[in-house]
Order: C-alpha cells, then sequence, then structure tokens
C-alpha cells in the first residue's frame, strides 16, 4: 500500500478527482428535475406518459448497473481498470445529452425512452467505475470522507450551472416560457458536449488507479448472496432506497409545485439555486462533524435539521399564501436554505460509508469487487427512483392535475403538494432511522482494514 493510499490524495488530486462530475451534474440535474415539465409543458407529451417512460428508463439499469460494475472490476488493461469504461461512457453522454435536450423538430414517446435510456446507460459507463475508483483512493476513515466531500462540492457547483443556463439560455433567445423552455434546455447540452471531454482529460491524467489486488472470483449470484448476508451493506441499501424514492417523487414534481401551488412562477429557479449554493458551504462542516461524530450520525443530525424545515412546507402553502402570498418566496428561501446547507451530508457520508463496507465485504469474501458493489447499490436505487417517477406524474395526473392549465382543482393541488412534501417527508424520516443503526464506527472500521491487511501480507507471502 501507498502512503497516499492511507493517508488520501494531496489536494491536487482530490481536485482532479472531483472535477469531473460538474459536467454530469450539468445534465443530471435536469433529467430528474426538467424532463417531465419540458416533454409535457413544452412539447406536449403526456405527464403520466412522460413518467411512465421515464420510470422504463431507470428500469433499463437493473440490467446494466451491475454488469458494467462486474466487468470494471475485472478488466485488466495497460490503462487501468476505470479508465476504459468511463471512456466508453463520454460519447454516449454527449449524442444523448443532444438528442434529448436539443431535440430537432417534433418529439413522440418512442423519441423521448431511446434518449432517456441512452443516457442514462453513459451515466452507468461513467458513475459506476468512478465511484469504485474513489472508494479505493484511500484506506483511511476520515480520508474517504475528503475524497467524497472533494466530489460533492463539485456536485454541488455542477447543479448550480444546471440552474443557471436555463436562465442564460431564456434570456438570451427572449423567451418567457419558464425554465423548461426550448431555449432554456438547449445550452445544458452544448455546455456537457463541450465540458464533459476536458474534464476526463484532467482526471485521466493527474489521479492515478490505485494497483487492484488480486483475490479469487466469486460467481455472480453468489456474490449477490454473499452481499446481502452483509448486514452494514443491508443497512446501507435499504437507507439508500428510501431516500432515492424520495427524492425522485420530490424532484419530479418540483417546477410544477413551484408554477402551480406555490404561485412563484420562475423564483421557483432561484430556490434551486440557493439549495445548491448552500450545499457548497455546508459540504466542508459535514466532512468534518463526519470525523468526529461518526458518519452515520452526521447524516442523522443534518437529516433532523433538514425534515425539521421541510415540514414547513404545508404550513407556507395554506397559511401564509392565502393571507400574506408576498411572504411564500421568503418563507420557502428560508426553508430551502436550511435544507442546502445539510444537502450534502449524505451523498459525502453515504460514498465514504460505502468504501468501509467494501473493506467488509472484502475481508468476508475474499474479492475485492469495489464496482460491483457500488453498481450493485446504484441498481436498487435507480429502481426506486424509477418508481418514484411513475408514481408522482401518474397521480397528480389521475387526481385531474394539468400542467398546461393555470386553474387546476384543490383536490390536484393537494396531490402535488402530497407528492412535492407530505410523501417525501415521510419516506426521508424513514431513511434517517435506518441510517442511525449504521454499526461500522471509526473504531471497527481501523480493525477491519488492519485485519483486511493482513490477509493480504499472507497472500503476498504465499505468491
Amino acid at each position: 500500500m501507498t502512503p497516499e493510499e492511507e493517508t488520501g490524495p494531496s489536494r491536487g488530486r482530490l481536485i482532479a478527482y472531483g472535477q469531473i462530475v460538474v459536467p454530469l451534474a450539468v445534465i443530471g440535474l435536469p433529467v430528474a428535475i426538467y424532463i417531465p415539465p419540458f416533454y409535457s409543458q413544452t412539447l406536449g407529451i403526456d405527464l403520466a406518459l412522460v413518467g411512465f417512460i421515464l420510470m422504463l428508463a431507470r428500469l433499463s439499469d437493473v440490467v446494466t448497473d451491475p454488469l458494467i460494475g462486474r466487468l470494471s472490476d475485472r478488466t485488466r488493461t495497460r490503462w487501468g481498470r476505470r479508465r476504459p469504461w468511463i471512456l466508453a461512457g463520454v460519447p454516449v453522454m454527449m449524442v444523448s445529452a443532444v438528442m434529448l435536450f436539443a431535440p430537432m423538430g417534433a418529439v413522440s414517446s418512442g423519441y423521448l425512452l431511446l434518449w432517456i435510456c441512452a443516457i442514462y446507460f453513459g451515466f452507468t459507463l461513467i458513475t459506476i467505475p468512478y465511484g469504485a475508483w474513489g472508494a479505493e483512493l484511500a484506506t483511511e476513515y476520515h480520508a474517504r470522507n475528503r475524497i467524497t466531500g472533494s466530489r460533492e462540492i463539485f456536485l454541488l457547483a455542477g447543479l448550480l450551472i444546471a440552474i443557471t443556463l436555463p436562465i442564460i439560455g431564456a434570456f438570451m433567445a427572449g423567451e418567457q416560457d419558464g425554465a423548461a423552455s426550448k431555449a432554456a434546455m438547449a445550452p445544458l447540452a452544448w455546455f456537457t458536449v463541450l465540458l464533459l471531454p476536458v474534464c476526463t482529460f484532467v482526471l485521466f491524467r493527474f489521479v492515478p488507479e490505485p494497483t487492484p489486488h488480486e483475490y479469487k472470483h466469486v460467481p455472480f449470484a453468489s456474490g449477490v448472496r454473499k452481499a446481502l448476508k452483509n448486514g452494514p451493506f443491508r443497512l446501507i441499501l435499504v437507507t439508500s432506497s428510501l431516500g432515492a424514492l424520495a427524492g425522485s417523487i420530490n424532484a419530479g414534481v418540483a417546477i410544477l409545485f413551484y408554477e402551480h401551488l406555490a404561485g412563484i412562477g420562475k423564483a421557483g429557479t432561484i430556490l434551486i439555486f440557493a439549495l445548491f449554493a448552500a450545499g457548497v458551504v455546508g459540504s466542508p462542516f459535514w466532512v468534518t462533524l463526519g470525523g468526529r461524530i461518526g458518519k452515520h450520525m452526521a447524516i442523522v443530525v443534518a437529516g433532523g435539521i433538514s425534515m425539521a424545515a421541510f415540514a414547513c412546507v404545508p404550513v407556507v402553502i395554506y397559511w401564509v399564501k392565502p393571507q400574506a402570498p408576498e411572504l411564500v418566496f421568503w418563507c420557502l428561501l428560508g426553508i430551502t436554505l436550511l435544507q442546502g446547507i445539510t444537502i450534502g451530508a449524505a451523498p459525502i457520508m453515504g460514498a465514504s460509508i460505502m468504501a468501509d463496507v467494501v473493506d467488509l465485504d472484502t475481508l468476508r469474501n475474499g474479492e475485492q469487487r469495489t464496482a460491483f458493489l457500488f453498481s450493485f447499490m446504484s441498481m436498487v436505487r435507480k429502481i426506486f427512483e424509477a418508481v418514484g417517477v411513475g408514481i408522482a406524474l401518474p397521480v397528480i395526473s389521475w387526481a385531474g392535475f394539468n400542467p398546461q392549465s393555470d386553474h387546476n382543482s384543490s383536490t390536484a393541488l393537494f396531490a402535488l403538494l402530497a407528492m412535492y412534501c407530505l410523501v417525501p417527508l415521510v419516506l426521508w424520516l424513514a431513511s434517517i432511522l435506518v441510517i442511525s443503526r449504521y454499526p461500522i464506527t471509526k473504531e471497527r472500521q481501523i480493525r477491519l482494514r488492519t485485519a483486511l491487511e493482513k490477509k493480504l501480507a499472507r497472500q503476498a507471502a504465499k505468491g
């Protein structure tokens, strides 16, 4: 083991590793937030059908995620295990981003299904090997927080760009149709096309891949069974699935909530921007707190603060709005800033926790399969994300909500509030309760690494 693998990468390598998520975030956030209103409200596809298509596309990852994870772990080339797969994903992302966000002419449901599947496949090719690469860059408990913290700060910066580009695009085109107009969406595609190759080059040039340790290979089906016997991994699967379901339901209707229920129109974009800007400010704090009180407890603290704030949304809609509608934006801004300060905790600590879970899996099962475990978790998350989209948009549609109307019924608007706030709130609270039971503390992680290093030393002596 090199000193850098033990203590963590230098600041320069942390930057070089984290920066590639900027273009991924620039296109990833709009897929979650802007695609539903863009393809229904702007391009005219039925809202429930859009939700169904997004669900089908997400389910395609059930096959591709574990496959790419498994192949990435098994790959041996002169350029490394992870680089070839990331490189393959770059052109897929570039082409599908253009086709999805800058469509030429009329679109159909089949068109949306094809290119949403393509862009999800591009994400899989890049993010599964990339996440595994980061998990292998360091072995020390807090150093892993620094790696995932760097990545999260760049992610949030990319999300800020994703919010800003549609505003600039619509302004330059003189359009007043909101954040999901054609002119607003096109800059997202072209920014991705320009930036993704540059960021990939920086990653490849300045971040070395750790040398893989050779272990015995575990068959796929047996590997799945063994992973599910890993108690900490099961907890991560459950809490992550609940969070993914909640986030998918919430994000899928966010723009519709701001425009049709909160009544703040384009100012909703300001709230999304404020959310991620606050996240950039708050992320370093959670890296530090996770090192002091434990990663899972940092998530619990952050989640408690965020949910206490988010629970005030119905009060704003049903009490503040009727009496003082001019205060709605400011109340929602306060809620958003509190949530934003905490938004980095779960992604930072969660990815760092996964690196610790990989150590336990490797020690017990005898194979280093970082990408497989990441991909398996990603697969499960995406199933729940698919279910979330498949629930949220059809539910509000069945309740009578029409995104092209300014006069929806009270029943339709309550369904919109339930999908934006009430249902996600319950799911997020359940997720927090589950992660509070996570058992791998800093002390236990040190013991795991010590046992794993001894196992590696014995294998090296036999070899």
